[in-house]
């Protein structure tokens, strides 16, 4: 899925390669529904920028775990972590798990448990952008 600027990309179910434009770009995670790998795939997020405004939408109804409220960020600072591997990925207290040498994003509702529980892997963002809190929106 390729679009030009100010777009809403939604991969929907499935695996996909999302490519945004050349300003903001939405990129959009919500199957209406709990969170489960099968359905929501892993999608492939090509040209994430903050300097363009880029955000990352994830959608409440699908991840459940995430208590911060809708808004940009997360307002409880521990749901989102940056790690440099797999395994600390798997093992973070934080909800949303950002592999920074990778670029793969995870979903992580059992907390420090070891694996992901329900969750994994949602999204890579292949040019392994420095992703903040901030480039989050969360929405009921």
């Amino acid at each position: 899925m390729r679009c030009i600027g100010r777009d809403r990309l939604n991969g929907s179910s499935g695996n996909d390669t999302l490519i945004g434009g050349g300003s903001i770009d939405r990129f959009i995670f919500n199957t209406n529904e709990e969170f489960q790998s099968e359905d929501v795939g892993i999608d492939e997020i090509t040209d994430f920028s903050q300097t363009q405004g880029d955000i990352i939408l994830l959608d409440l109804t699908t991840f459940t775990a995430i208590d911060s409220s809708s808004g940009t960020g997360f307002r409880i600072a521990d749901e989102f972590a940056i790690v440099e591997n797999n395994q600390e990925a798997a093992t973070s207290d934080a909800v949303i798990v950002y592999n920074s040498s990778n670029g793969r994003l995870f979903y992580n509702p059992n907390g420090s448990t070891a694996s992901f529980g329900s969750g994994g892997r949602f999204a890579t963002l292949t040019n392994t952008p420095s992703l903040e809190a901030e480039d989050f929106f969360l929405r009921n």
